[in-house]
């Protein structure tokens, strides 16, 4: 048994309204905020916060964390020449533990910044599990599939092998979803099959969509619609659809 006391912490009441009182923590639950307890609990740890204010944790809502391994590679070129000229191929020389070691150093660098939860859609999906399981940390993992890849038809097989192992594993801190890449490397026929595999498995999606002008542009061109109304057109849009956008992006670094 586990309990901790958070001593004088500012938090927000439920009113909205910033309050000071006590947080009274046992076997990682809240049991009270700002009223007293139980004559007889004790803590084992008490920790002042007379100067702290306590929220809950950050959740990063879209990351790919082994790739903090590329971070100053290639980071001042448009999106799709950084793709295709430098990160696919470097990709393609990762390896196992890569995504293992990339992931615990995106882990560590969450917590140290309070984000305790991330969603994430990368590869060597196993491997991040297993980092997720080790630190402590909530997270929704996705295997990124391409419909024009090699790999189009394998990447479905082991995202139902991730659901069916990994969906509700750590304790119930790690979930599966299901994650195509984009329009522009998963075409409707495949995205069909994505939603087809969610349905069957009651699987969300995280997709990426809208990222550039020219995205949209060339999903105009080639099926008349824009990406979010092809999306709604394959059926994406009934199955817990998680979007990452290029503003998504560019307000988390806000």
């Amino acid at each position: 048994m586990s309990r901790i006391l958070l001593k004088n912490a500012h938090y927000f009441s439920t009113d909205g309204t910033a309050k000071q009182g006590d947080i009274a923590i046992e076997n990682d639950i809240i049991l009270s905020v700002g009223e007293s307890v139980a004559e007889d609990w004790t803590p084992d740890r008490t920790i002042e916060c007379k100067d702290k204010f306590v929220i809950p944790g950050f959740i990063n809502t879209h990351t790919h964390a082994a790739m903090g391994l590329f971070r100053s590679y290639a980071d001042d070129m448009l999106l799709m020449d950084w793709l295709q000229k430098k990160i696919w191929p470097i990709e393609g020389k990762m390896e196992s533990d890569d995504f293992y070691w990339g992931t615990m150093l995106g882990i560590a660098e969450m917590i140290q910044s309070g984000t305790t939860m991330f969603a994430d859609m990368y590869m060597g999906m196993e491997r991040v599990a297993e980092a997720v399981e080790e630190t402590g940390i909530r997270a929704v993992i996705a295997r990124g599939m391409a419909g024009v890849a090699p790999t189009a038809e394998s990447a479905l097989v082991n995202s139902e092998y991730l659901y069916n192992t990994y969906h509700g594993a750590a304790d119930g801190r790690l979930r599966v979803m299901l994650g195509p890449h984009a329009p522009y490397t998963c075409p409707p026929d495949y995205l069909k099959r994505v939603v087809a595999l969610s349905e069957k498995l009651g699987a969300e999606i995280h997709i990426h969509l809208a990222e550039t002008q020219g995205e949209v542009n060339d999903c105009l061109k080639l099926y008349g619609k824009t990406p979010m109304a092809l999306m709604d057109e394959v059926g994406l849009l009934d199955r817990g659809l998680k979007i990452s956008t290029f503003l998504e992006k560019l307000q988390s670094l806000i």
